[in-house]
């Protein structure tokens, strides 16, 4: 049985959308933690990393995950790792097809990329780790840089019991926020990094983070999108 899922970054968006598939024969997991870091790079591009564990009730022999992209968005250096240990490239990437486990594969689904590791699991839990670097995400105004990305995706059918994330910008940071409001959590800035974590994330439910900082820090803003306008007073009205 492979679990699934598929990362929505919205953005102005990068990060988050996940979708599970069902598994079948009343096999199933749940997902008791998950973390996201975020790095703004000096040009705007976004390395993200992500680690989230899987408890399961039954034997799983592969994952997915697909990462919508936009145009003008582009994914490179994907990676896929467990306890330190990386993936070898070259795997499968078809649904339900069988590779080595410790391999995985990347292809093009047509609206974005889609990464697919092999492995076997059985009555355990596991944690893997996804790294990846996504261009054209981050919008830099002249004011500003607003870094919108979901965290966690609302196609998940599972509970997830706690998020932790984390972005850091390439200035201190002039504002930030977390949605939706209806999860439980709690938004800290601490200086160039902002921490975000939510407890208890209900299935179907995302977890977005939204993070400002001043435009200049961000002198070259080649893999960002570029709007030669004042921003800031918008977006804070919009929050």
């Amino acid at each position: 049985t492979r679990a699934g899922g598929a990362t929505r970054a919205v953005l102005i968006a990068a990060l988050a959308a996940l979708v599970v598939a069902a598994p079948a024969q009343a096999k199933s997991f749940d997902l008791p933690e998950a973390e996201v870091t975020v790095l703004v790079e000096s040009t705007g591009a976004l390395g993200i990393g992500e680690r989230i564990t899987f408890a399961y009730d039954g034997s799983f022999t592969g994952a997915y995950r697909d990462i919508p992209l936009r145009e003008g968005e582009s994914i490179s250096d994907v990676q896929v790792l467990e306890d330190r240990r990386a993936f070898t490239p070259g795997g499968c990437t078809e649904l339900g097809c069988s590779s080595p486990p410790g391999t995985f594969g990347v292809t093009n689904t047509g609206d974005g990329a889609r990464v697919v590791w092999h492995y076997s699991a059985a009555n355990e839990q596991r944690t893997f780790e996804l790294s990846y670097r996504i261009k054209g995400i981050a919008v830099a105004y002249d004011d500003v840089v607003d870094v919108n990305i979901k965290l966690w995706g609302d196609e998940w059918a599972q509970r997830l019991g706690k998020l932790t994330a984390s972005v850091t910008a390439q200035g201190p940071v002039a504002r930030a926020w977390g949605h939706p409001v209806s999860v439980r959590g709690d938004v800290t800035i601490e200086g160039e990094r902002v921490l975000f974590r939510a407890l208890d994330v209900p299935p179907n439910t995302f977890v977005e983070a939204r993070v400002l900082f001043p435009r200049a820090y961000l002198p070259n803003p080649a893999d960002a999108v570029v709007r030669e306008e004042n921003a800031l007073d918008r977006i804070v009205a919009e929050e």
